[in-house]
């Protein structure tokens, strides 16, 4: 059984946060869905709340899962990794729009470049008391509302807002279509200059952060939609070039689309029909 809940952004944090969403789903059941998962990069960043069950992280062959703290801050991802939700998976995520993350943190994305980290590092002890609340609680409403408080009460924090923060949002409501000259342009930047700002806010250059974003609304096309053809997805995501969108699926998911068992859109949690 799967469950989710999309919350309301609070005023004042809308000009950096993009969605608060909690997911709760219980693998128990032998026939449920499987809590193992290829999770392919997603554009966004996040700081996720560990409820019940802690996740664990598989990065690369040969290696091994690692058990994550009980609230982790995700940042810059190119690369795909396996995720074991294990049995009684509950998270909340809170979703940062481009530049938000690093509004929030005052660290270069660039740093956080293929990185995760507990949240406690970067943001305090404040983030053990989170924990302990939302551990003390069943009430959903009340979870989102302690997470809701705590970004809250750092916003005093939060550097401002900048052109290019609304020229990226931009990029990423086209679906990274928009041209990057025009982007830099409705930035108020040289191109240059909007390449350097790109990499300090969103831990890439632009034109792979826009080929990321296509590239994850294809996935989650696919995801919404697992009986259309991998050519069909192709096309409604902006690809008029099969062998390009083959090029970045390689790239992102580390395997191309002809490989990917397609029953794992049926068997496992769809995290970016959620997430995104």
């Amino acid at each position: 059984m799967m469950r989710t809940q999309v919350f309301p952004i609070h005023p004042a944090l809308q000009e950096f946060v993009g969605s608060i969403k909690i997911i709760s789903a219980d693998f128990t059941d032998s026939n449920a869905l499987s809590s193992v998962y290829r999770f392919v990069p997603t554009y966004q960043r996040y700081i996720m709340f560990y409820i019940k069950d802690p996740l664990r992280v598989l990065r690369g062959e040969g290696s091994t899962y690692a058990t994550k703290s009980a609230s982790l801050t995700v940042g810059p991802l190119e690369r795909s990794v396996m995720l074991d939700m294990g049995k009684h998976h509950l998270a909340l995520g809170v979703a940062f729009k481009p530049g938000g993350l690093f509004r929030l943190l005052n660290i270069p994305m660039s740093e956080m470049y293929e990185q995760d980290f507990d949240t406690q590092l970067l943001l305090g002890r404040e983030i053990d008391d989170v924990n302990c609340q939302l551990r003390e609680t069943s009430d959903w409403y009340e979870m989102f509302r302690i997470v809701e408080k705590f970004l809250l009460k750092k916003l005093s924090r939060l550097k401002p807002t900048l052109s290019i923060d609304l020229a990226m949002d931009e990029l990423v409501r086209s679906a990274g279509s928009i041209p990057i000259e025009r982007t830099a342009a409705d930035a108020c930047l040289s191109v240059r200059q909007f390449e350097r700002k790109c990499l300090e806010r969103v831990g890439m250059t632009p034109k792979r952060y826009a080929r990321l974003v296509r590239f994850c609304r294809a996935y989650h096309l696919k995801e919404l939609n697992p009986q259309a053809t991998w050519t069909k997805i192709a096309y409604d995501s902006g690809y008029y070039d099969q062998m390009h969108f083959i090029r970045d699926f390689k790239e992102f998911a580390g395997i191309t689309p002809s490989f990917f068992n397609e029953e794992q859109l049926i068997t496992t949690v769809r995290l970016h029909s959620y997430m995104d």
